[in-house]
């Protein structure tokens, strides 16, 4: 029981920390969150936690969902890196993906 509510705020506070996962990933996201958290602690923080969370879907084929996979991708590439995107790089990306349709 303690742990399934520890792993809640956690959900909680990665969804807060990454509010662009529960937006990608809809209704599914506590519940594939809360999955994965069952299995792995948290090192390294809520932020690396949620980098954590993005790598292990899309290792694990999901989501199910073409366009949400696409742009759980972006999302994880553009924060997964050594040094986060400049400045231009972030603008070219968001002007992709308002002219691709996300």
């Amino acid at each position: 029981m303690q742990s399934r509510a520890l792993a809640a705020k956690r959900a909680d506070v990665v969804a807060k920390v990454a509010p662009e996962l529960p937006e990608i990933l809809g209704d599914g996201y506590r519940a594939a969150f809360l999955a994965y958290a069952g299995s792995r602690p948290m090192s390294g923080g809520y932020r690396r936690d949620a980098l954590n969370f993005a790598e292990h879907m899309l290792i694990a084929g999901g989501p199910a969902d073409p366009a949400a996979r696409r742009r759980l991708t972006y999302w994880w590439q553009d924060r997964s890196g050594s040094r986060p995107p400049r400045r231009t790089t972030r603008l070219v990306r968001a002007a992709r993906a308002v002219l691709v349709g996300k």
